[in-house]
């Protein structure tokens, strides 16, 4: 009873999965005119060469598409219209360390908005394909995004107390039950200019605190700085982020003509018929495949490529 009384819950809560309005008549919102794509190991030149092919052609407002790697452009070949490969170095965790890709594909994820060059950015993970373009626009001081449930600080449940940065203590965000889904993040390049760095220091601190039990998830800190810099979240719908395995996985089925961003959808191969005609009928993969080939420790992810 007492954080409803408590007025950092009241205001936090009151600027948390806000639902979206057209901005005022006259407002200084800008639309989106970056996509970022962040693409961490050259297992996913592919993944991330299809989401900007349907970034090109479903999103043809846009005036560039940004595929953020480790790896350099030449190995992506031919591009779609519009897009460039931005490519990072980026210091590794130490050999030891059980996810040392998918700690690599964080860092790229946190530093790839600074690499657009336009001021309406929005950041999708690689097998995020959009079908429409984003038709919102975007203010300053918030960060648009679709939502899903489970409380972020059940990451830390099982940790010992030394193990827990002190910062999470004195945050409302992740204890809330709704958060925001970090495969789709919209913001201005100023908002974005102040949420990478802060990003980026929350997640190394919390993972270097943290033992390699689990992988590494960069939404916990996203949730703590969101608190920190007192950013609104606005709430842009299911059909921005539309989790294709876990509706139509397994069964024969055509995409919904609503959904704008369709994240997830494997095998790849059925997102060309796709592009074919939207009207295909596709059969992907249930939704536990996901967890089971993109979560993997590095042994495992070699194992896996055997």
């Amino acid at each position: 009873m007492f954080k409803f009384l408590n007025a950092k819950y009241r205001h936090i809560t009151a600027r948390h999965n806000i639902p979206y309005q057209e901005p005022a008549v006259g407002s200084a919102a800008v639309p989106v005119t970056s996509i970022v794509i962040p693409c961490a190991g050259a297992d996913y030149i592919e993944e991330g060469l299809l989401s900007a092919t349907f970034a090109a052609r479903f999103a043809p407002d846009v005036e560039e598409i940004v595929i953020v790697s480790d790896r350099p452009a030449i190995e992506f070949g031919e591009l779609p219209p519009k897009t460039r490969v931005a490519t990072l170095e980026l210091t590794q965790r130490e050999e030891g360390y059980r996810y040392k890709q998918i700690y690599l594909s964080r860092l790229i994820k946190l530093n790839a908005p600074l690499q657009a060059r336009t001021d309406g950015i929005l950041m999708i993970d690689s097998d995020l394909n959009l079908l429409q373009m984003p038709r919102f626009k975007i203010e300053e001081h918030h960060i648009y995004s679709s939502f899903r449930q489970g409380k972020m600080i059940a990451k830390l449940d099982k940790a010992p107390a030394e193990k827990v940065p002190a910062y999470y203590k004195d945050t409302v965000r992740p204890y809330i039950v709704d958060h925001v889904n970090g495969a789709f993040l919209a913001a201005s390049r100023k908002t974005w200019r102040r949420i990478c760095p802060l990003w980026l220091t929350l997640f190394k601190d919390t993972w270097e605190l943290m033992d390699d039990s689990q992988p590494p998830t960069d939404q916990l800190p996203l949730a703590a700085l969101l608190d920190m810099l007192d950013i609104k979240t606005v709430n842009l719908g299911d059909w921005m982020n539309w989790p294709v395995s876990k509706k139509i996985g397994g069964v024969a089925s055509v995409i919904p003509k609503p959904v704008v961003g369709a994240h997830g959808g494997f095998p790849l191969s059925e997102w060309q018929k796709y592009l074919v005609s939207p009207e295909s009928e596709l059969l992907f993969k249930g939704q536990d495949y996901t967890r089971k080939v993109r979560y993997l420790t590095d042994a495992e992810k070699l194992t896996a490529s055997e």
